[in-house]
């Protein structure tokens, strides 16, 4: 074990994951970098995943389970209980589906060891499908690279998420939080990282895939729906009443969600 190297608190979500839960552990025990504890934090599954975490426990004293007394319906409430009950000066967050790849950590911390002033290491990702095939890469960071002349990373932000939860490490922080606001269900991820970026928090790109990213159909995050265009016109509305952004940036922004809204039913129609 890495004894003389900090301790890195992994927090994975779990909910119905029956299917993917022992292959995204596996994922962890089979890191190079060694130091860590896994917090799994079941939302009430129905399913056998907590008996499959309870198993792997067994064989492995890192691993612990807290399971919640209510089902919340997303991460952010999960990902804060882990967080709460974290020892490590590093949080790593992992989805109950993803697959990280063996030499993650250990790349990401050496990021860290060599640049104090570092809060937070992403990198890029491939994508994988429900079956575990590699189909491409995860591009979240077109609009990034594409603004990032012109704009500043947290403008940027406020238009594209381009941090993908499951790639980061982040320098643990108790003022840091996710936002258990049922109304940002699948865009708390988002908002946790604008939320770290207002606190001046520096990141660092990896411009390297280190894990599997799995794209599942009709998944919970309802990715282009109604309902998620709706869900970002609160976001905007909440950072506009909290001060955070402008009048005229929050205009500026509601315009470009409703592009894109447009956008996608002209894509829709034409399927």
């Amino acid at each position: 074990m890495d004894t003389n190297k900090p301790l890195i608190s992994i927090i994975i979500p779990l909910f119905n994951a029956e299917k993917y839960i022992e292959e995204t552990i596996l994922s962890v025990i089979g890191q190079t970098y060694s130091k860590w504890e896994l917090i799994v934090v079941d939302d009430c599954s129905k399913d056998d995943s907590v008996d499959i975490v309870q198993r792997m426990m067994i064989g492995d004293s890192r691993i612990q389970l807290i399971e919640s007394e209510e089902n919340f319906g997303g991460p952010a409430k999960p990902r804060n209980m882990g967080m709460q009950a974290s020892k490590g000066e590093y949080i790593a967050f992992l989805d109950n589906d993803d697959v990280w790849l063996p030499e993650k950590l250990e790349i990401q911390m050496d990021i860290f060891f060599n640049n104090e002033e570092i809060d937070i290491v992403h990198s890029l990702a491939y994508t994988v499908n429900s079956e575990g095939i590699r189909m491409g890469f995860f591009n979240n960071q077109k609009t990034f690279r594409r603004l990032k002349y012109i704009s500043s990373d947290i403008n940027i932000l406020f238009i594209s998420n381009y941090f993908n939860i499951n790639t980061a490490i982040v320098k643990n922080n108790v003022d840091i939080r996710f936002r258990e606001d049922k109304h940002l269900v699948a865009l708390e991820d988002w908002a946790f990282w604008i939320d770290n970026k207002l606190k001046k928090r520096n990141s660092f790109l990896l411009n390297k895939e280190l894990i599997n990213y799995r794209i599942i159909e009709n998944s919970a995050s309802e990715r282009g729906s109604d309902k998620i265009y709706r869900k970002i016109y609160y976001m905007y509305s909440k950072y506009l009443n909290e001060a955070e952004i402008s009048i005229l940036f929050f205009f500026l922004l509601c315009v470009k969600n409703t592009l894109n809204v447009i956008l996608d039913k002209i894509f829709y129609s034409f399927k």
